[in-house]
Order: structure tokens, then C-alpha cells, then sequence
């Protein structure tokens, strides 16, 4: 896919080899669960503006926090953890998963 959202990272108390971790499963579910979303999307706006902006908290508990803003062309989704977790990973998959409801929802909304 020639167009790329943009991405930006924020890590709190994150040690470094999570933070790489981390980077690469975003860009791993951008590219599997968002692919279809994101092909539409620009099919229809070429130069559509697509943002995900998130930030990893490693807390005192020593677990996982997380929110995600995806912002596809004006249209926003917010994902917060409601809980900590253990894995990083587990978080990343479950914002993923519940951004690609929200879209497909939309999807299905009448005109």
C-alpha cells in the first residue's frame, strides 16, 4: 500500500526492546486488520488524512496501560484500556480489534 498513515508513539517507563516491540506489532495490524479499511479510505480521498496516535504506560504495578486516537479524515476513535495488562501485545491487539468494530459498524450505518 503506497499511502501510510501517520504514526506516533509515546512511552512511558517503557524499556526499549518493548517500545521496538511494540512499533512493529502497530505497523503489523495496520497492515492486516486496517488494510481493507485503509484501501477504501483512500480509494475514495487520495490525499485523506490518517492518524493513530498512542501512548504505552508501564505503571507502577508493573502491568500496561494504553490509549489509542485513530483519526481516519476527520473521523476519531478513542481506545483506553480500562484495565492494565500484563503483555504489551495483548493491549496493541485489543485496540486494533475494537478500532476495526468500530469501523465496521460505520460501515454498515445507512447513508
Amino acid at each position: 500500500m503506497v499511502n501510510q498513515p501517520k504514526v506516533t508513539p509515546n512511552f512511558q517507563w517503557v524499556e526499549p526492546m518493548v517500545q521496538e516491540q511494540v512499533k512493529k506489532l502497530v505497523q503489523v495490524n495496520i497492515d492486516g486488520k486496517l488494510d481493507s479499511y485503509l484501501k477504501k479510505i483512500y480509494k475514495h480521498k487520495a490525499d485523506a488524512e490518517v492518524r493513530i496516535e498512542y501512548k504505552l504506560i508501564w505503571n507502577k504495578q508493573k502491568k500496561y496501560e494504553c490509549s489509542f486516537l485513530f483519526d481516519f479524515d476527520g473521523q476519531t476513535f478513542m481506545y483506553k484500556s480500562k484495565v492494565a495488562f500484563k503483555f504489551p501485545e495483548d493491549l496493541v491487539n485489543h485496540a486494533f480489534e475494537h478500532f476495526k468494530e468500530f469501523m465496521s459498524k460505520q460501515e454498515s450505518k445507512p447513508v
